[in-house]
């Protein structure tokens, strides 16, 4: 570029930059985004310009076409069906089935169900359920056994076992149950990463299975765009370094109940479609709102169930979403805040790279330590109202006849973190 043109454009970057400060002293806002949770910190300056953007326009060839998804723990297989063809009619397309259950009824579960036109992914940590599931299978349309190395007691077992049958197959890496104990967006990533990386040395040449990326949806709208955004670039360089195809893995979207009130349901279903509409920006291939009260005593009710599935019918097919794909491509702040996000992850992936097993008890203490200082630095915001979050720290509701949250399991030794449960001073 010739020094005229680069003055031409430092002149009209400058007089851009006094033009928004100027708007922002209007209104009395900090011209800096600075996270303290998720650490992230970008200037005036990072919406300007950025070294790897790539600006595209709208086409009528671009889709994005997610998945409506519902889970199911199954106690009794006649109940199920039933909630599930429920869930089916009211816009589910995907099924997501788990059970403590050494064998299931599998024609009682899936009675009256079009595999044609459902996709069904079944999580089996047991051998005696795979078992179950291989005698029963008779190679169905769109059905995928789902398998977390995480949960099974053997993992180098399990692989020679999946590895003789012809039941398709996908490896979750679930970065969800680790966000749901207050982890941030870039040590969600580095946990996803790295479990996608030791899967792929766990499975050694049996190449041809796939991969499902389990993401937890927080409530920072731009964020979260950038942290899906970023861990598709992540996962590819991942794969492309063991010459495994690109597209070997899908990424689910999954809210939880982080940040919502058993107190107050319609506040909840503004933040269920905020959270959903970053994720679906973000690229997600299925996403899975579960309904707010759903880790409650008393249950998810009819209303909290509908409710999560409409949000994204809604998001689909009224707000036209699935004719736009990436919508936040070429955005400067966007493509920076991606780039930071990714980068802090991949810091924390190699760190996680460095302990020699796949599971051990040193991996696990780092992880759970630095998860449990962002939980505290969590509860420090919200009990001093740095976070204000309604229902629970401002306008709050005093109801002491509300619904209650039940005990649920630790994940890698650690609680699962709700703003609702933090006694304010």
């Amino acid at each position: 570029m010739s020094s005229s043109k680069a003055k031409n454009t430092s002149d009209r970057e400058f007089v851009w930059k006094e033009k928004v400060l100027g708007e922002l002293n209007k209104g009395d806002v900090t011209h800096n985004f600075h996270n303290k949770i998720e650490d992230v910190f970008i200037t005036i300056e990072d919406g300007l310009t950025h070294s790897s953007v790539e600006v595209s326009s709208w086409n009528t060839a671009v889709c994005n076409e997610w998945k409506i998804s519902a889970e199911f723990d199954v106690l009794d297989e006649k109940k199920s069906n039933q909630t599930i063809l429920e869930t089916l009619l009211n816009g589910a397309d995907t099924i997501y089935v788990s059970t403590s259950k050494s064998s299931l009824d599998w024609d009682v579960l899936f009675k009256e169900i079009e595999f044609q036109y459902i996709q069904i992914f079944i999580s089996i940590a047991d051998q005696k359920l795979f078992a179950s599931f291989k005698s029963w299978y008779k190679h169905q349309e769109n059905i995928t056994v789902l398998v977390n190395f995480m949960s099974v007691n053997d993992p180098t077992e399990f692989i020679h076992t999946i590895a003789s049958s012809k039941v398709p197959i996908k490896i979750v890496a679930d970065g969800f149950s680790l966000q749901q104990c207050g982890a941030n967006a870039k040590q969600e990533l580095a946990f996803i990463i790295n479990n996608l990386h030791e899967s792929i040395l766990l499975l050694g040449e049996h190449k041809n299975i796939g991969f499902q990326l389990h993401v937890g949806i927080g409530s920072n709208f731009m964020i979260e765009i950038a942290k899906f955004r970023a861990l598709k670039s992540l996962a590819n360089t991942v794969l492309h370094a063991y010459h495994v195809p690109s597209n070997s893995f899908e990424i689910v979207g999954v809210i939880g109940w982080t940040n919502k009130s058993l107190k107050d349901s319609t506040t909840n279903q503004l933040r269920q479609t905020t959270e959903a509409l970053s994720a679906v920006i973000g690229g997600v291939d299925y996403l899975q709102i579960h309904p707010f009260d759903g880790q409650s005593n008393n249950g998810s009710t009819i209303f909290s169930q509908r409710m999560a599935l409409n949000i994204s019918s809604i998001l689909k097919e009224e707000s036209y979403l699935k004719l736009v794909k990436d919508a936040y491509r070429g955005s400067h702040y966007v493509e920076n805040l991606t780039e930071k996000i990714g980068d802090d992850a991949w810091d924390i992936f190699k760190q996680l790279a460095s302990f020699n097993e796949f599971i051990s008890s040193e991996k696990i203490d780092f992880i759970a330590g630095m998860v449990r200082r962002t939980t505290k630095q969590r509860c420090e915001e919200f009990i001093q109202k740095e976070r204000k979050i309604i229902g629970m720290n401002v306008f709050q509701d005093l109801d002491l006849n509300a619904n209650t949250w039940k005990e649920e399991k630790t994940f890698l030794g650690l609680e699962t973190f709700r703003y609702d449960k933090i006694e304010m001073l």
